[in-house]
């Protein structure tokens, strides 16, 4: 996996502050891959949370604080509320291949 200590733990503590505890958070893509160089940050986050509304606010803040705290980085977001009937392929490819950070 490559992400730093630091950046692992900002990602982390900020899916915490803006999705709450119960938030699931997994890093996919290039990044899980240690041999691999460059590519951006691609997180699959899973919310408790119904609010779609509040999601997005939520995202978007999640997103500045992750950007304040580790740099301008290119960091991609796939967000899923609980309860959401809809699987989409990205949802399972995310689990399925990448790595649990939360």
């Amino acid at each position: 996996m490559r992400l730093t200590h630091i950046q692992k733990q900002v990602i982390c503590e900020s899916a915490v502050k803006y999705f709450g505890a119960d938030a699931h958070v997994w890093l996919f893509g290039s990044r899980v891959d240690d041999e691999s160089k460059g590519g951006d940050i691609d997180l699959y986050i899973e919310s408790q949370s119904q609010d779609a509304a509040g999601l997005i606010t939520a995202k978007l803040q999640f997103l500045r604080e992750c950007h304040k705290k580790i740099g301008e980085q290119k960091i991609d977001v796939v967000l899923r509320r609980a309860g959401q009937s809809l699987d989409l392929p990205i949802y399972r490819i995310a689990r399925q291949t990448g790595v649990l950070l939360q």
